[in-house]
């Protein structure tokens, strides 16, 4: 390669280089460390007792466990999916950007209710997002859509 073609191929490569986003390694690993904390706090036994109703935005995913079914449906609104698997019951919610995954169990008492026993929030693109924005956008999409609620399939 001759020096002048050599000279532009690095000057591109360079201005390539200069162009691409600076990230906080540390910022990163501060949210990666947050998230995987609230997950697994979010990892108890059904059998603990229930946490009070979701008064607001609770900021972390872990603050769903031992809920109750209504609790969600009235703070989230209908999830996107629901399946059973035995006793128990798998929620999708979908908002723009993020996904959130909630398990719904019985404690080994007859007739006990479903309550969360696990729920972990994930990015559906390739921005990264906080469980708290996510939790957000989840509850701003359940208020400013009631009418789908009634529209969407669910277990009862």
């Amino acid at each position: 390669m001759p020096p002048r073609a050599l000279i532009l191929a690095f000057s591109l490569l360079l201005g390539a280089c200069a162009q691409q986003q600076q990230v906080d390694p540390q910022a990163v690993l501060e949210q990666v460390l947050a998230s995987y904390r609230t997950s697994l706090a979010g990892m108890q036994p059904v059998s603990a007792p229930a946490t009070p109703p979701l008064q607001s935005t609770p900021g972390a995913v872990s603050r769903l466990v031992g809920q109750s079914p209504d609790t969600l449906r009235r703070w989230l609104g209908e999830p996107v999916l629901r399946r059973k698997e035995g006793n128990a019951q798998i929620w999708l919610y979908q908002a723009s950007f993020c996904h959130l995954d909630v398990v719904f169990d019985r404690d080994d008492v007859p007739n006990s209710p479903l309550r969360v026993s696990y729920a972990a929030a994930r990015s559906s693109g390739t921005d990264r997002q906080t469980e708290a924005s996510c939790l957000q956008e989840l509850q701003r999409g359940a208020a400013t859509a009631p009418g789908l609620a009634a529209a969407r399939p669910g277990l009862g």
